[in-house]
């Protein structure tokens, strides 16, 4: 017998040791008042620990508290978990809470619950919110997503978003579809609009009825009546569709006046500095300009599609990367990553910069990190990089999508990435 076979034999031993003392404890109160405990838990617990005894009155109380059963959460002894709490208080929660642990199994994980704990949003023991939550529920999302707020000025505001009940669309955890939200748009929104579009006394719902709804109308609000964009091509804004399109008729397929790309050029100039012209991106064959614009409406201003829902379809190897990144520096501060906010920095075919970048890539970077270019390592057309006589920029030592170190860095900076140059 091998080493590495006695070693793997120990841990399993000490795994089915430390299942049967634990269920050996939790099961035996009986035992452990024989043991010598002055009353049975939870009574002895509340001696000292009078306020959560107190806190059993609130309106919602978690139930392992309400039943007593501290000792099912918490080492009576010692922990090195704070609270004495008997390990990750993730596993601990999931360890009961089995359909969320398995919803976090889908594509969209909520970031707060990814880079967070259960209790960042849930009381552990008993509150005055359902769902045990530290705060009421848009109080609670609006404390990260605070940018929000600003639209619920617009003059036109979806009734949920205005109520502050988030959880009517988003699951708050996990979901298959992007921005967590809980089904596809065309069946969420039915679930409580029936779809009733038309242009002039045309009705065409025959031909929007199974559209994602959000491409012409916003989930939140918007400065225009039913919704429409927040942003939107101002031709379908002033409901101007004869503009762009052949004469609608009920059950008839609705058509463009002409190929997409040309379309857009009959009013917006082709300018050569700004535009690729054969460029994979854009081209007919993928699309034209609607391969990364919406036609009608969009939350973004130069109404871009979600690009994460676009560039990972081609570029999955660079997912792959980005994915692999995060998991070894546990996370990534820059938003534009993060995010998958792929436009923030590239914006093909909208530009002549390696990479599509919107400048050249120090000035992409330094938008940002405006400090942080202050102090930078020297860059620039006179600084040269003595492996390939290259300028250096920001990602000479920063990979955006495939770091290995702190920073988004290369290689370690204390020396590995160092000598990469300064070999002497």
């Amino acid at each position: 017998m091998n080493k590495h076979m006695v070693k793997s034999g120990y841990k399993i031993l000490n795994s089915v040791l430390s299942i049967l003392i634990y269920v050996f404890v939790l099961g035996s109160l009986a035992f452990a008042q024989s043991e010598g405990l002055k009353e049975n838990v939870p009574d002895l617990c509340y001696k000292c620990h009078v306020k959560f005894k107190e806190s059993l009155s609130r309106s919602y109380v978690h139930f392992p508290f309400k039943d007593g059963k501290c000792i099912s959460c918490h080492n009576a002894h010692a922990s090195n978990m704070k609270g004495l709490i008997r390990e990750d208080i993730n596993q601990l929660c999931l360890s009961c809470h089995d359909g969320i642990k398995n919803a976090l199994k889908k594509e969209f994980v909520h970031y707060a619950l990814k880079k967070g704990v259960c209790t960042d949003c849930h009381y552990p023991h008993s509150g005055e919110n359902k769902n045990l939550l530290v705060k009421p529920q848009k109080d609670l999302c609006w404390d990260c997503h605070e940018p929000l707020k600003e639209q619920l000025k617009n003059a036109y505001k979806h009734s949920p978003f205005n109520e502050g009940k988030c959880s009517s669309c988003h699951n708050p955890h996990a979901s298959t579809i992007e921005d967590q939200i809980s089904e596809t748009p065309n069946i969420l929104c039915k679930s409580c609009h029936p779809p009733k579009c038309k242009t002039g006394d045309v009705s065409i719902t025959f031909a929007t009825e199974n559209l994602d709804c959000t491409t012409c109308h916003g989930g939140h609000s918007s400065k225009n009546s039913g919704l429409l964009g927040p942003y939107g091509h101002t031709v379908f804004l002033e409901k101007k569709c004869e503009q762009c399109h052949n004469p609608i008729m009920t059950g008839t397929k609705i058509t463009t006046k002409t190929e997409s790309r040309e379309l857009c050029f009959s009013c917006h100039k082709k300018d050569p500095s700004k535009l690729r012209a054969d460029d994979v991106h854009g081209s007919a064959a993928n699309g034209g300009c609607g391969m990364c614009h919406n036609y009608h409406a969009s939350k973004r201003k130069n109404l871009t599609i979600k690009e994460s829902a676009l560039c990972l379809t081609c570029h999955e190897k660079t997912e792959r990367s980005t994915v692999l990144m995060e998991k070894a520096l546990r996370g990534v501060k820059c938003v534009p990553v993060r995010d998958r906010k792929c436009f923030e920095c590239h914006i093909p075919p909208h530009s002549n910069n390696p990479l599509y970048f919107r400048a050249d890539n120090i000035k992409t970077c330094a938008k940002c990190h405006e400090k942080e270019h202050k102090v930078a390592h020297p860059q620039g057309e006179n600084v040269k990089d003595p492996r390939n006589g290259k300028p250096i920029t920001c990602i000479t030592c920063h990979s955006m999508h495939a770091s290995k170190a702190e920073l988004m860095l290369i290689f370690d900076r204390k020396r590995q990435l160092c000598i990469q140059c300064h070999k002497k």
